[in-house]
């Protein structure tokens, strides 16, 4: 009797380990299951979209220049860029081009079989539907301002696996920013930032790169409340009547081609109208133009130089003793 107790005790234990196999198994394969569908990484880019990298990217390819650096400066794996006229960082002059920024040639982009494609707001959008639809993971950011920079590092590190490089990396950003503020004089100038090409004139509001600059280091620029340009959000329509009204201090110049031509184009016109010549910025010799590779193109990694070189142009005296 005690013999055949066993045996059902036995086979009892046996049936009941077999069940808790069953359900283990059954809760593992669950669990793995809700893994693979959240993916890698999700984030919502800056036109509110939803993104799922079903893994960590190895093949980015990257349709504006200004993503390069801080990619590379979290370990991004990125296979091409757009040309560009200006001065490529050399671990990317390697890379395969894609076509100009403005002029993405995405049969090209799409043959290179990304994982992920981060594209510029504003300017790639269009490409959307035709990546979607070739099942590419394709990711659109905007970066002008400093606080947009230092939001794209940690997207990027996000995306790399680096969060600790990123984090690292905007903090340097932000010490090297905060001792520039600390140094500058609070006498809160006045201040115009003219956008000048061959053709035309515009102001630059805050939301500019300059504008920004401007703004971090307590500049008051004259054109904060104007109304925008209607396709260009950062800019205001040029006035010569109320530049005189407003008599900045200070006049910085943003150019869009041969700086040179620019400027002399621009001192003929101070010669030759009183209107001008009447402004204190042309009177005490205060119109700085700003270099294109700071204050032209996003200047990235870059923002803290950016920001003191425009403390230096009008505060010589308080920064130049870091040359």
């Amino acid at each position: 009797m005690l013999k055949f107790k066993n045996k059902n005790l036995c086979m009892a234990i046996a049936l009941v380990s077999c069940f808790l196999m069953v359900v283990g198994c059954s809760k593992g394969t669950k669990e793995n299951s809700s893994v693979d569908m959240q993916g890698y990484l999700t984030v919502t880019d800056d036109l509110n979209r939803i993104v799922t990298l079903a893994e960590k990217p190895e093949r980015i390819i990257v349709l504006s220049p200004s993503f390069l650096e801080p990619l590379n400066a979290v370990d991004a794996k990125i296979i091409a860029r757009p040309s560009s006229k200006n001065v490529v960082p050399e671990f990317a002059r390697h890379l395969e081009e894609v076509g100009a920024v403005y002029n993405i040639n995405i049969e090209k982009v799409i043959s290179l079989q990304p994982d992920l494609v981060i594209a510029y707001e504003g300017m790639h959008d269009k490409f959307l539907p035709i990546l979607e639809t070739n099942k590419i993971p394709v990711i659109v950011v905007k970066m002008k301002t400093y606080d947009d920079v230092l939001d794209k590092i940690k997207l990027f590190a996000d995306i790399t696996g680096e969060k600790q490089k990123g984090e690292d990396l905007a903090r340097s950003m932000r010490d090297k920013v905060q001792v520039i503020i600390k140094n500058m004089p609070k006498d809160h100038k006045k201040i115009a930032i003219l956008h000048s090409t061959a053709k035309s004139v515009t102001v630059e509001l805050e939301g500019s790169i300059a504008g920004t600059t401007a703004k971090i280091l307590g500049f008051d620029n004259i054109a904060a409340n104007s109304n925008a340009l209607e396709k260009d959000p950062d800019y205001t329509p040029y006035s010569l009547e109320k530049l005189v009204e407003s008599d900045p201090d200070i006049i910085f110049v943003v150019t869009m081609g041969s700086m040179e031509e620019i400027k002399k184009r621009m001192m003929a016109d101070v010669e030759s109208n009183p209107a001008w010549s009447s402004l204190n910025a042309i009177k005490n010799k205060k119109v700085y133009f700003l270099p294109q590779e700071l204050f032209l193109l996003n200047p990235g990694l870059k923002y803290p130089e950016a920001v003191e070189t425009m403390a230096k142009l009008v505060y010589p005296e308080v920064f130049d003793h870091a040359k």
